[in-house]
């Protein structure tokens, strides 16, 4: 995407995993999950002010020719009560040095005059509402920046309750117990359904998911960096568990392009519980690109289609390191 490697291509978003076995807890997982049909969380609306601006934009800058934007990490809603700096990163000063934690008096992101935000531009934030992600690729570092629960500041500027950075070119994971903008602590980007790729009839990288609170169990798994939820039942997946559809699982000849390189990927790569949300929400681009068949061949697939993937043949191989996403060769 705009000159930029989306992650190294060992990275385990990039990496075939339909030749690992089931997990153990699989059955168990699908029985606390429950019987839920896929649903692409995506619209082919591009107008941010219409009511059907459904999916998770982002922008493309070039990071050294913008004049960067200041930054305030507050919130009114009554539940976010905490101070998110600490787990957040930001740049800072002319050269726009990264500041990790963002402890910068004057944090400073790449956003640019008319950003993309999920779910609108919302300049009303009394009533916060929706994760309002804005996601922004720099092509010019080959870097992502992630920010979620973003409104116009009052004051000018943005204010926002999280930020992470992401360089495309390394497999580096968040500091381990750091969230981003996703719960998991995972980069949405490289996760997300593009009509553009779906619509050349492969997609070579694993997809995301939300799934309810209740159902996920307080702990992450690796890749994943961060919990958040209440659940101790091992029968609940934790945060970052894999899932893939079944090889037994037979794709209708008749799907269109779209739905059939969809639905491969969620074969050959899977996708992964990223996020708090709606069950078996899989979470792509708004795109006029979308066709319509797309969404509702996807969406006749259930998940007792799913089953849960054992990553241990990976992260027990010689070279692993769980504070990286490379996938030492076998």
């Amino acid at each position: 995407m705009a000159g930029c490697q989306i992650l190294p291509t060992d990275h385990i978003f990039n990496t075939p995993i339909d030749g690992l076995p089931v997990h153990s807890s699989s059955a168990a997982f699908l029985s606390t999950i429950g019987s839920h049909p896929l649903h692409l969380d995506l619209g082919t609306s591009t107008d941010m002010a219409s009511e059907e601006y459904w999916g998770i934009p982002y922008s493309v800058v070039h990071g050294s020719a913008l004049g960067w934007t200041s930054v305030q990490y507050s919130s009114t809603d009554p539940d976010m009560g905490w101070d998110p700096r600490a787990e957040s990163d930001c740049a800072s000063g002319g050269s726009h040095g990264l500041v990790s934690p963002c402890t910068a008096s004057q944090p400073l992101l790449p956003i640019p005059s008319s950003p993309l935000v999920e779910g609108g531009i919302d300049r009303d934030p009394s009533q916060p509402y929706g994760d309002h992600h804005m996601l922004i690729l720099d092509a010019d570092a080959c870097r992502l920046w992630e920010l979620f629960h973003c409104y116009p500041g009052a004051q000018g500027g943005w204010d926002i309750f999280g930020s992470a950075t992401f360089d495309l070119r390394s497999n580096a994971l968040r500091p381990d117990g750091w969230t981003s903008a996703d719960a998991a602590g995972f980069p949405i980007l490289p996760l997300l359904l593009r009509a553009s790729e779906a619509s050349l009839g492969e997609i070579r990288h694993a997809l995301r998911f939300t799934l309810p609170k209740e159902a996920i169990r307080k702990a992450y798994t690796w890749p994943a960096r961060h919990l958040s939820t209440r659940g101790t039942s091992t029968a609940l997946p934790p945060m970052g568990q894999l899932f893939r559809l079944k090889p037994t699982y037979q794709i209708p000849a008749s799907f269109g392009t779209q739905a059939r390189a969809i639905l491969q990927a969620m074969k050959t790569y899977g996708m992964y519980l990223a996020d708090v949300g709606t069950a078996m929400f899989v979470q792509g681009e708004p795109s006029a690109g979308w066709e319509a068949q797309t969404v509702d061949q996807v969406q006749s697939v259930g998940s007792d289609q799913f089953e849960a993937v054992d990553l241990g043949p990976i992260t027990r191989r010689a070279g692993f390191d769980p504070d990286s996403a490379a996938v030492p060769a076998p």
